[in-house]
């Protein structure tokens, strides 16, 4: 295998596991708001916590991305960002 192809397999490796980050991070809101109204509370944050956790993996994947390759993430990550805030923010509602 070439460096060049080493190095796009590499790119598309990252990219890969920003996208799988990305699903994980929607799965766990999903996760904490059935769980908080079914009354666990305190599993709805663990995964809310966990959310925050994959952001930040997220965040640090994107930086070794170059800006073309980040930009079609940006909508995403702001959009789970906003979906993790606003579960926290009814976790906090139903303490």
């Amino acid at each position: 295998m070439t460096d060049e192809h080493q190095h796009r397999a590499a790119e598309r490796i990252r990219v890969e596991l920003i996208e799988a980050d990305v699903e994980i991070g929607f799965g766990l809101v999903d996760s904490a708001l059935g769980e908080l109204r079914a009354g666990n509370l305190v599993f709805a944050r663990r995964a809310l916590e966990d959310a925050e956790k994959v952001l930040i993996d997220i965040e640090q994947r994107l930086q070794a991305l170059d800006a073309e390759q980040r930009r079609p993430f940006g909508p995403l990550v702001d959009e789970l960002r906003r979906a993790v805030h606003a579960a926290e923010s009814e976790c906090a509602g139903a303490a």
